[in-house]
């Protein structure tokens, strides 16, 4: 009898400090995982984005070709949740803005001259700030969301790029470089809505691109697209 106690209790003891192994470990695993996952607290990742000029510009001398006036963006963005449905975050990037000027008799910007082909090209460094509001069923996913927020850009590099056709036949392509009609400091508000890795994009520049000396009317303001993250 005594044997069978003592057997009974060793089988107990064993299972009890089993039991309490296997309990530590995966709280252990529970308080790591809840630092850092698409929907946890913090989440970063680096994403691509393509779109396109939109709407008019102030007025009529600095109208574009849709279609061939793009913006593409590549960037690295960070998220910090705050609660279930809401977080905020910021990004950094790298943008480019491409307006193809449209070539008419009421062209003035960046003057009145005719080219076959003429566009003004804006390379940017950004920086974004932005609120997400989270809806739906999501598990650790980014899942669906909408991004509410502001930008600024400093505008490093702008080119002036012209192409002509000579009667002869002969093509020139001339890049101008060193521009002084244009503000390096710009910014604007932002909207985005997102399903998990695919984002429904448009930025809208609220300064003025030109130096109010020049007199150029503003470009259109605002650009649309696409942007995919760069995780699973």
């Amino acid at each position: 009898m005594k044997k069978y106690l003592f057997f009974s209790f060793f089988v107990l003891f064993s299972i009890a400090g089993y039991s309490q192994t296997v309990l530590l470990h995966e709280e252990v695993n529970d308080t790591v995982l809840g630092k850092h996952g698409q929907n946890l607290r913090n989440f970063s990742h680096f994403y691509i984005g393509l779109g396109f000029l939109a709407g008019k510009p102030d007025s009529t001398g600095s109208d574009i070709l849709y279609g061939k006036s793009k913006n593409f963006i590549l960037g690295y963005r960070y998220k910090f949740r705050i609660c279930n449905f809401f977080a905020i975050g910021y990004d950094l990037d790298f943008n480019s803005y491409s307006y193809s000027l449209k070539q008419w008799a009421k062209k003035i910007t960046p003057d009145s001259i005719l080219h076959n082909k003429e566009k003004l090209t804006y390379n940017n460094l950004g920086i974004s700030g932005y609120m997400r509001f989270n809806y739906g069923k999501r598990g650790n996913r980014i899942g669906n969301f909408i991004d509410l927020g502001g930008y600024g850009d400093w505008t490093f590099s702008a080119i002036n790029f012209v192409k002509d056709k000579r009667s002869n036949g002969n093509i020139f392509k001339t890049s101008i470089s060193h521009l002084n009609y244009y503000n390096p400091i710009n910014y604007g508000a932002l909207a985005r809505i997102g399903f998990n890795r695919y984002v429904i994009y448009g930025y809208y520049r609220l300064s003025d691109i030109f130096k109010p000396s020049y007199k150029y009317p503003e470009l259109p303001r605002l650009a649309v697209g696409l942007q995919i993250g760069l995780h699973k």
